[in-house]
């Protein structure tokens, strides 16, 4: 059966454009977070330095082997801590010495590194993160045949924040998203997937595999979403570049790491085997509290930073009602959601608050889209407040690193602005489990789930878009 034509606003053609136009706004944008202070003594901290570590290592000697680098103290090139470089993994049994992460991102970010050093790897990053934008602008045109809110919503989410600070961070997250992005735009495109749109995505899920082990359950939804919209044909050039790519990951971390994942050369998991590092990180009790903490904790809450993420919510439930490929993303963010809930080491880390969801965080665009396209006026209205408010806060996060008064990983719930600790109360905080703790959390979830409530209401009485292609999912 051929499928019909999309309406005018999904047409590539017309959707081009303002995508373009969000990336060159993005760019421009995001320059502002080059050179953010990661702590006082570093210009960046946490894993950062050991993505770097190996891309210079692979520029320089070829292999992932660190021990040069650190007899070297070649790190000092961008690395500007005055008691150098500590040590984040043990050696091997053939001594190598190899950074506890994928190579994807290291990878990735050679022509970068090598062009500029730290300043052309996080242009990179830069450039990569805008495109990840770009490209949910168009996912969610798609989705709500309304091309201005999904690029309004689009716009909102891409400045929050967590997607400004990790615009430039040297972690994966970004380059993840756009991996993530780009695979539910193939796998919602329009017709059905032949050989070279199953090729093609077999591919993009296999770079998403490489710049993190963590990224495989995304992967594999992706993949399994792909593979029932794929002809005879696609599903068999899908499963075939799979099955290849699959056995080649599995193969070289046994071969490199001696397990599934990079995490037991770390010095804090040295020796453990793959079973043994996720049980001893999925702990029920002690992190459920973690699926709504993450959104409204007073420190680490993407929510707290940036409340227009917390009126995207409510969305959730608006596209899964409307069925179809749009429970794709619903999937997504509910996956990730779990990992960082209950397999993250920790919400709280040495890194901007955020970090565990940003691979997901331009998702949440296509709800936004639709809460503001479904919700009246006075919706609408909520949604331009809190996104000139989300705005003014990433602003004012700048500016009081740019004065050294905080610093982007390990103090910036330190941000003594009013406009960031008027509404501190409002949210609870998970360190300290007290009486107001308790309440607030209830209220919270109270609220969401009439909020939900709402959403399912709202879809069901007011009309739908045009038909398309996606929406017949």
């Amino acid at each position: 059966m051929r499928s019909p034509s999309p309406p005018a606003a999904e047409r590539p053609a017309r959707l081009l454009a303002p995508a373009l136009a969000l990336f060159a706004l993005l760019l421009l944008a995001y320059s502002g977070s080059i050179g953010l202070r990661a702590s006082e003594g570093a210009s960046i901290t946490g894993d950062e330095p050991f993505y770097l570590l190996t891309t210079q290592s692979l520029l320089r000697d070829g292999d992932l082997d660190l021990r040069d680098q650190y007899a070297r103290r070649e790190y000092r090139s961008f690395f500007d801590h005055p008691e150098g470089l500590w040590r984040q993994s043990v050696p091997g049994p053939d001594g190598r010495l190899l950074s506890p992460h994928d190579p994807g991102l290291s990878i990735v970010l050679l022509p970068g590194f090598g062009a500029a050093g730290l300043p052309g790897a996080q242009v990179q990053v830069l450039v990569l993160t805008a495109a990840a934008f770009a490209l949910t602008f168009v996912l969610a045109a798609r989705t709500t045949a309304r091309p201005a809110v999904a690029w309004l919503a689009t716009a909102a989410v891409a400045v929050t924040p967590t997607a400004f600070v990790y615009a430039t961070e040297i972690y994966p997250e970004a380059p993840a998203a756009l991996a993530l992005v780009a695979g539910v735009l193939l796998v919602t495109a329009p017709g059905r997937g032949g050989p070279v749109r199953a090729a093609g995505l077999a591919a993009t899920l296999t770079a998403l595999a490489w710049l993190g082990v963590k990224y495989v359950p995304l992967a594999a939804v992706v993949a399994a979403f792909g593979l029932a919209r794929a002809t005879g044909r696609g599903r068999v050039a899908l499963l075939g570049v799979g099955a290849v790519s699959a056995v080649a990951f599995v193969w070289w971390h046994l071969a490199t790491f001696g397990g599934l994942t990079p995490y037991g050369v770390n010095s804090a998991f040295a020796g453990a085997s793959t079973g043994e590092l996720l049980g001893e990180h999925a702990d029920f009790a002690d992190r459920v509290y973690r699926l709504w903490g993450l959104f409204i904790d007073r420190r680490f809450g993407v929510g707290r930073w940036a409340p227009i993420l917390l009126l995207a919510l409510p969305g959730l439930a608006m596209l899964w009602c409307r069925g179809g490929i749009r429970r794709l993303a619903i999937v997504l963010v509910g996956v990730q959601l779990l990992i960082a809930t209950f397999f993250a080491i920790t919400m709280m880390g040495w890194w901007f608050p955020g970090r565990t969801l940003m691979t997901v965080l331009p998702l949440l665009a296509l709800p936004l889209a639709a809460v503001l396209d479904r919700g009246g006026i006075a919706v609408r209205a909520t949604g331009a407040a809190l996104g000139a408010y989300t705005a003014a806060v990433t602003v004012a996060l700048v500016v009081a690193v740019r004065a050294g008064h905080v610093t982007v990983a390990v103090d910036p719930f330190d941000l003594r602005t009013p406009l960031f600790t008027f509404p501190a109360g409002l949210f609870p905080q998970y360190t300290a489990w007290g009486t107001d703790t308790i309440v607030l959390t209830a209220i919270w979830l109270g609220g969401a789930a009439a909020a939900a409530w709402w959403a399912a209401r709202r879809r069901r009485t007011v009309p739908a878009p045009a038909a398309s292609p996606v929406s017949a999912g």
